[in-house]
């Protein structure tokens, strides 16, 4: 091709093969996401912690709750059981004190209905005033037992009625009790539930952010294998030009040449392939650094490429030859470089010749941009 046209470029050192930054910043993204991932994760399985921990405290109180549950149902138990023998002495005692009633009204009866004639014939019969009054105090003392009697019993029934009602009070208590006890068993048990199902969810986000953190681990693990093979192939580029250079720079020795070209490159070829673009120029360099089969200049090189089947794209590759068109500052013919290293999907170094209208002169640029770069052959 013709000199570039293109306005002269600053040269810059050529600098070691390195790995490229772009693969580093994508590294450096997944683990930022891992480790992001990974405080999450520790947020989670804390909550999860706590939600059990909860849980289990209120299963305790679950447990307690039950037990008194169990103890208040004794109470009642034993409470239902003496309720129901006062209620049976209450029972006797009514049926003891109906019987003395009647026992004393019977006695009573025979005591001043005797002979049929009452009082005046006890008199009558009587031999004495004396054993009148005898056979009248001796009614009047069974009387006085009788009412003695029916007064005890009546005492007791009272005392068993006042003991039924205070039975009946401590039973609906324990009842009351039991009542709240079990409402509050309820409650602790759903809170329980609650709590167990939210553990449950944390535990299958926790899970689910595990997964995520072991398929960054896995990009991660990609990314620096593609880095590893970026930097072998940016390496093999690099020994492969500088064996050409010296095998150049032999050559000329071999033909009194001094090993000296002045500013610019000797002559050379990539291994046995002749090249047979003009020497100093663009396309002679690169056919010069790498295989090339087709012809033509450098802004047909692409189309040239592609009609031999080789692998085209618009990425950056290390070890691709990229490919300017005609004008906006390139030449009127176009422009290719060779790619050395890659720091993103538009940020590359090449190697290249007559960049700076100096046929033989070769220079490292950065390209920062994809404008008029009409694509990549790899």
């Amino acid at each position: 091709m013709l000199a570039a046209v293109a306005p002269p470029a600053a040269r810059v050192t050529r600098p070691d093969v390195r790995l490229t930054d772009f693969y580093t910043q994508k590294i450096a993204q997944l683990q930022q996401q891992y480790d992001a991932l990974g405080t999450q994760l520790q947020g989670l399985q804390g909550s999860e912690a706590a939600a059990n921990a909860q849980a289990a405290a209120v299963q305790e109180q679950v447990a307690a709750t039950q037990s008194q549950v169990q103890q208040v149902q004794a109470q009642i138990d034993q409470l239902n059981l003496e309720l129901a023998q006062t209620a049976e002495a209450i029972q006797v005692d009514t049926a003891n004190l109906a019987g003395e009633k009647a026992q004393l009204t019977k006695v009573m009866v025979v005591i001043y209905t005797a002979g049929g004639t009452g009082v005046v014939s006890g008199l009558v019969q009587s031999q004495s005033i004396a054993e009148f009054m005898e056979k009248l105090g001796s009614a009047t003392a069974v009387s006085k037992q009788f009412r003695q009697l029916i007064a005890q019993v009546q005492a007791d029934q009272q005392r068993l009625t006042l003991l039924e009602q205070s039975q009946q009070g401590n039973l609906n208590q324990a009842g009351a009790a039991e009542s709240h006890l079990e409402a509050l068993e309820a409650t602790l048990q759903g809170q329980e539930s609650q709590l167990k199902a939210e553990a449950a969810s944390l535990g299958s986000q926790a899970a689910s952010l595990l997964d995520q953190r072991q398929s960054l681990l896995s990009q991660i693990a990609t990314v620096k294998a593609q880095q590893a093979a970026a930097a072998a192939a940016a390496a093999a580029a690099a020994a492969a030009a500088a064996a050409a250079a010296a095998a150049a720079a032999a050559a000329a020795q071999g033909h009194g040449g001094g090993g000296a070209c002045g500013d610019v490159l000797c002559p050379f070829a990539f291994g046995d392939i002749p090249d047979s673009f003009p020497w100093g120029q663009c396309t002679w360099y690169v056919a010069s650094l790498r295989e090339v089969t087709w012809w033509g200049n450098a802004d047909e090189w692409f189309g040239n490429a592609q009609a031999q089947g080789y692998s085209t794209g618009q990425t950056p590759k290390v070890g691709a030859i990229v490919v300017w068109g005609s004008g906006n500052g390139y030449s009127y013919y176009g422009h290719v470089a060779y790619v050395v290293a890659v720091d993103g999907p538009s940020d590359f170094y090449v190697d290249e010749a007559n960049y700076a209208e100096i046929p033989g002169q070769i220079d490292m640029r950065q390209v920062t941009t994809l404008s008029d770069v009409e694509g990549f052959i790899y």
